[in-house]
């Protein structure tokens, strides 16, 4: 809604095309006419809103992950807008209505710190998933303090595990246990650094898709 100094048409209350000029608490205002959708459900519609609903359900998972794993690139939106723009058009796959999520492309943090190197995953007995990466301090930015950020991802039980603050780019390795419910399940798994002060991080590296053991 625009605030008019000089209604063109000279009236209280008018319309002029698609602008509507009235007054509000003693000024002259402009505020044009919703457009109609003719047809609000077409297919391209309908794949853009099943995609939405697919990423959205997905991030529900991690919110606080997303939080801080975007926090660095996210100047001008939120984090989760930006984890949305990073990974809509790559992660997606399958044709309408059967979309699937591409785990091998997902995106969990982004930033301009020093990532992973040589990082493995491994399901080990008793429901425990183990990291390892190699040690890179002092290549690039990476510094030894660096906070390893561990996501484990349970897509169809709709869970995750995470960590973010228990081991750091020095210690090399990780252990994390999950429920034993999982037992049996796939789940995605994924790595990354971020600074003491999280004001940097890295890109996530995608560690593999393990099933879990008893």
């Amino acid at each position: 809604m625009a605030i008019v100094q000089n209604p063109i048409t000279g009236r209280t209350k008018k319309k002029f095309g698609t602008a509507v000029f009235s007054k509000q608490f003693g000024k002259n205002t402009m505020r044009t006419k919703p457009i109609e959708v003719r047809n609000p459900k077409t297919l391209l519609q309908k794949q853009q809103r099943s995609k939405f609903t697919l990423m959205v359900e997905l991030s529900r998972m991690f919110l606080g992950f997303i939080r801080i794993g975007f926090k660095q690139v996210s100047t001008s939106m939120s984090q989760f807008n930006s984890f949305m723009k990073t990974n809509i058009y790559d992660v997606i796959t399958g044709t309408y209505p059967n979309y699937s999520i591409d785990f091998t492309k997902l995106i969990v943090t982004k930033g301009t710190l020093t990532g992973a190197d040589e990082g493995i995953v491994t399901a080990e007995a008793g429901h425990k998933v183990s990291f390892a990466w190699t040690d890179n301090t002092g290549t690039g930015d990476a510094q030894a303090t660096d906070k390893a950020m561990q996501l484990i991802i349970n897509y169809d039980k709709g869970a995750v595990v995470q960590d973010t603050t228990n081991k750091t780019r020095a210690d090399g390795s990780s252990q994390l246990t999950v429920p034993l419910s999982w037992v049996g399940d796939q789940v995605h798994v994924y790595l990354s650094f971020m600074t003491p002060a999280a004001d940097r991080v890295a890109d996530s590296t995608f560690l593999g898709t393990i099933t879990i053991v008893v």
